[in-house]
């Protein structure tokens, strides 16, 4: 199971689920989505050697035809253990289908180069910023 994020439907995050590993994985509980801005100029961006622009401030984020997927969580209980369960590998949802995990392999790739040309920071490298152990999330 992963939670996978695609813009334009190239892949351009993915969180997999490792608690078998003891990572945290949302697996029991309903989820969101948030996007903030802030500055991080001094660690985010390639250790502050790239500065934001902030000349064309304040910046404004619009959706186009936005589209989430997802399993409807239809309970007014966060542990409603049987709504949870619905949710799971039904084969209902069209993440399920077998033409999914064929694709698999092209999506692995285009994440890869995703990551490659367009990833600036990643906080499961920065050991400066975690001296005392990356989070475990980002373990294997």
């Amino acid at each position: 199971m992963k939670a996978k994020f695609l813009v334009d439907d190239i892949p351009i995050r993915e969180y997999a689920n490792k608690e078998r590993k003891g990572k945290p994985y949302p697996r029991k509980q309903a989820m969101g989505i948030y996007g903030s801005l802030w500055n991080a100029d001094d660690w985010a961006t390639q250790g502050g050697r790239v500065k934001t622009n902030w000349t064309n401030a304040p910046f404004v984020v619009t959706f186009n035809s936005l589209e989430i997927d997802a399993c409807a969580f239809l309970s007014d209980k966060a542990d409603d253990v049987d709504a949870v369960a619905k949710c799971g590998k039904s084969g209902q949802f069209w993440w399920d289908k077998p033409v999914v995990k064929e694709e698999h392999k092209r999506r692995r790739k285009q994440l890869k180069w995703v990551r490659d040309n367009f990833l600036v920071y990643d906080y499961c490298r920065d050991v400066g910023r975690f001296p005392q152990g990356l989070p475990k999330e980002c373990h294997g």
